[in-house]
């Protein structure tokens, strides 16, 4: 699968990245002076806004080529250092990126969490080890904003995929769901020519 994330990028088959950045963030993000953890992040406006919003933020992303195209799309400068992840760092902005496997990273203790793309990205048998490793990775008392899709799944297969509310309660129990929107327009190429006819995308945030 990792593989196939590389692959998209190089390929530019990249229908999930939202140019202006995710609306559910900007209009339910409340949080200010919080290290932020965004697994999955690609070249996402939404790390650029989050710093924005007084944070400091932290993504991690398997494609170096995202990675760069982030920091040069937003003309931020960096430096680079190696590890056991290659950190990225604007030098004029409180962003980090580390390139590599988000179940590498061994950083933190974060206080925040958004999740817009690493959850539907991954298939059922790949989640619960996603939501263990995220949770290792969060302090106690983490503000959490994890944005997910329902579709019927028996019309077309993800990725994105679709996760149930069930779901998101036995990993992260606090979550509340608090808004919902119809979100067919933005369904993958693979999804209309399957005859798939609705899609929400639905907001969860810790209290």
């Amino acid at each position: 699968m990792a593989n196939q994330w590389v692959e998209r990028w190089e390929n530019g088959h990249i229908g999930w990245h939202e140019l202006d950045g995710n609306a559910g963030l900007k209009k339910h993000w409340a949080a200010s002076g919080k290290h932020v953890l965004v697994p999955f992040c690609g070249k996402s406006r939404d790390l650029l806004w989050l710093a924005e919003q007084g944070n400091d933020v932290s993504g991690v992303e398997l494609s170096e080529l995202a990675v760069r195209a982030f920091f040069d799309e937003n003309d931020l400068e960096y430096t680079v250092s190696d590890g056991a992840l290659k950190t990225f760092c604007a030098t004029k902005h409180r962003i980090t990126l580390y390139c590599g496997d988000y179940f590498a990273l061994r950083a933190g203790p974060f206080d925040a969490h958004f999740d817009r793309g690493a959850l539907i990205a991954l298939p059922l048998d790949r989640r619960p080890a996603y939501a263990t490793h995220t949770d290792s990775l969060l302090s106690e008392s983490a503000v959490q904003l994890v944005i997910t899709l329902e579709y019927d799944q028996s019309v077309v297969n993800g990725p994105p995929f679709s996760v149930p509310a069930s779901e998101i309660h036995r990993y992260w129990p606090t979550l509340r769901r608090i808004a919902e929107k119809e979100d067919i327009e933005n369904r993958p190429p693979k999804f209309g020519a399957a005859g798939l006819r609705e899609m929400m995308e639905v907001v969860w945030r810790s209290p």
